[in-house]
């Protein structure tokens, strides 16, 4: 009796550590790939770790990259997530919590003679844009989602600018692809239209800010003096065209 409890517990073991590894390699790569779909973006989880058990999850640096520009688009350091693992395996995953800790992006723009921005995200929210997320096979929901400690790194090689700008920490409720849930590709796609359109007003008036400093900070008396040394080298010069002028009035 005692040898065949023992290898129930070892069989039951066994399973489990296979369901720990295998699984979670699943669930990462399935994750890598839908999110890839999503935003037309090769994107790469370095680890993910799931607790079957307590039902907490844990990823370390995921990376979205560029498209036709340089270097990575976004990095989230550390991502943490409660949720249901019975429902992981069913047709609707359903996280209680996800909290995004460590946000780095960086924002690419360039403009040209007509003074229209090219930038690489404008390629990402035509993706969220196609079709709805209701019709992907697995449906999810977010119940609480913080996104924490975010930083954007606004680069234009052209206008010679590199800025980096804090955002406010944000907080989303109810967001999936269910029939009940806000539409995450809608909740994404507004996330990225007011941070982009924060960072430019900051970049942009920053810019400007600094050009005006530059004028303020011209010296009056020096300018005064540089005129002053010019029309006395000139001095002859000058005489003969207030002459000139003379003679005509």
């Amino acid at each position: 009796m005692k040898k065949i409890i023992s290898i129930l517990i070892a069989f039951i073991i066994i399973i489990y550590i296979v369901v720990e590894f295998i699984g979670d390699s699943i669930i990462k790569g399935s994750l890598e790939s839908n999110l890839s779909n999503s935003l037309g973006r090769d994107i790469k989880i370095e680890s993910l770790s799931i607790g079957y058990l307590n039902g907490k999850a844990e990823i370390e640096n995921l990376q979205v990259k560029n498209k036709d520009f340089p270097g990575k688009l976004l990095t989230i350091n550390n991502a943490f997530a409660k949720l249901n693992t019975s429902s992981i395996f069913s047709d609707k995953i359903e996280i209680d919590q996800i909290t995004l800790d460590g946000i780095n992006l960086n924002y690419y723009f360039n403009v040209n003679k007509s003074l229209k921005v090219n930038d690489n995200v404008k390629s990402i929210k035509e993706n969220l844009n196609k079709g709805s997320s209701n019709s992907s096979t697995k449906e999810f929901i977010i119940k609480k989602l913080d996104v924490k400690n975010i930083k954007i790194s606004a680069n234009s090689e052209k206008l010679n600018i590199s800025q980096q700008i804090s955002l406010k920490d944000m907080s989303f409720e109810n967001i999936g692809n269910t029939k009940d849930s806000k539409d995450y590709k809608t909740v994404l796609k507004d996330t990225f239209d007011k941070a982009f359109k924060s960072v430019k007003n900051k970049v942009l008036s920053g810019n400007v800010g600094n050009t005006l400093d530059k004028i303020k900070n011209i010296d009056e008396e020096k300018i005064k003096e540089k005129i002053k040394k010019e029309l006395y080298e000139n001095k002859d010069k000058v005489k003969d065209k207030l002459k000139k002028l003379l003679k005509k009035n």
